[in-house]
């Protein structure tokens, strides 16, 4: 495992245009540059990044293909504001799907949540290296944009001390509470994303006609030490939210 300075260390290496895109999203994903704002001139951008003009064109060129950003000519560059109840989000970073509607200027809604013990199946057992018939707390939530339903969450955790309880009786989101509450804090997951057509129980939690489109995600939890504390299945419905993924370039080393 890659200690902390080994982390640095990469980053350092990775191309000036690369750090500057992760600089502003992190300022449009926070919200310290708002929809609709207009970014600063490229000369005071460019110093504020310490990079050249150039670097900083670049970047503004990747930011505006992902929809981050519309630039006028003679106008200026300004934060791209969210129409229709679509918006998306990036795959690399893990955070409640409330917060990426702030960040999109949205506004979100809880439909359904819905807490309840279960047995684990052979497969979920499988997965997290259970008995199979565990008790599982099983955590469905139905989440909407504008009042649309835009995702379907299915969690399964292991029952340590009383989570259902809490989960229960916990007013944000199942992510937060994992985060920041939970004894063994979820710190990163595996996941796999795959296009399905959705089968009559999503397509009716998510209000759409069975055989529609959605993004489907498997995900295993992870805590600091490895241990898999639960998996989650999520499905998205497309034309309501999408994915992106930043790749960036990796050196040759032979």
């Amino acid at each position: 495992m890659k200690n902390n300075n080994d982390l640095l260390r990469l980053r350092e290496r990775q191309p000036l245009y690369i750090q500057a895109i992760d600089a502003l999203t992190q300022m449009i994903e926070t919200g310290q540059l708002k929809p609709g704002a207009q970014l600063p001139p490229e000369n005071e951008l460019a110093a504020k990044l310490d990079i050249s003009r150039s670097t900083l064109r670049e970047a503004l060129r990747h930011l505006e293909t992902l929809g981050l950003i519309s630039r006028r000519q003679g106008v200026g560059t300004f934060v791209s504001i969210p129409t229709g109840p679509g918006f998306f989000g990036g795959l690399e970073r893990l955070e409640p799907f409330r917060y990426l509607a702030r960040v999109a200027n949205k506004k979100h809604s809880l439909v359904q949540k819905k807490v309840e013990m279960v047995k684990a199946s052979r497969k979920l057992a499988a997965v997290m290296g259970a008995m199979p018939g565990i008790e599982l707390v099983r955590v469905q939530t139905i989440e909407a944009i504008d009042g649309i339903p835009c995702v379907y969450f299915d969690d399964y955790f292991i029952n340590t001390r009383g989570l259902a309880e809490k989960l229960t009786s916990y007013d944000d989101s199942v992510l937060v509470y994992m985060f920041k509450s939970s004894e063994t804090p979820l710190t990163h997951t595996r996941s796999e994303i795959y296009a399905i057509e959705a089968p009559e129980d999503v397509a009716s939690q998510l209000d759409i006609p069975v055989g529609k489109p959605v993004f489907h995600m498997e995900e295993t939890y992870f805590s600091s030490m490895g241990e898999i504390i639960g998996v989650g299945l999520s499905y998205f419905v497309t034309d309501r939210f999408r994915f992106y993924v930043t790749r960036r370039a990796v050196r040759p080393t032979i």
